[in-house]
């Protein structure tokens, strides 16, 4: 009974992180202040994650005997505990990378037109209008046969 609240507390930690993280990110994607917002929401979740483990490990190690765990079950349970926590950890990552990448050209502002557009993204752009249209031509010489 006394691993089942253990096990409970941990669980409640996880799931108040987990929720940190996803008000972390739909506040992320809403606008400038909401990023601000966002970071200190994923900082909340790491916060809940990591302290929710730590106790959980903490109070393993601490009443192993009461518990009747053998050394290798609770070194287990905080390997598991640890994996759940950096697999947390890389989604974060994962996802503030994902949304923070941004190009960046130096020395390509006298290439740069009125829209703001470097010489690179130009060209890709208008490789893909080629592409586009090169295929509805084809499309539409082959409906006129």
């Amino acid at each position: 009974m006394l691993r089942k609240s253990h096990e409970t507390g941990f669980l409640s930690w996880f799931r108040n992180g987990l929720l940190a993280t996803g008000i972390g990110v739909i506040a992320f994607v809403q606008s400038e202040v909401g990023r601000e917002a966002g970071y200190a929401f994923f900082i909340l979740g790491g916060v809940c994650v990591s302290f929710g483990g730590a106790s959980y490990v903490g109070s393993l190690f601490a009443l192993r005997r009461l518990m009747l765990l053998s050394v290798p079950a609770v070194l287990l349970n905080a390997a598991v505990v640890g994996s759940v926590a950096l697999f947390w950890l890389c989604a974060v990552s994962l996802y503030i990378g994902r949304l923070e990448v941004e190009i960046i050209h130096e020395n390509e502002e006298e290439g740069a037109d009125e829209e703001g557009e470097c010489r690179e993204c130009r060209e890709r752009r208008e490789q893909r209008g080629y592409r586009a249209s090169q295929d509805s031509d084809e499309s539409g010489g082959r409906g006129q046969k």
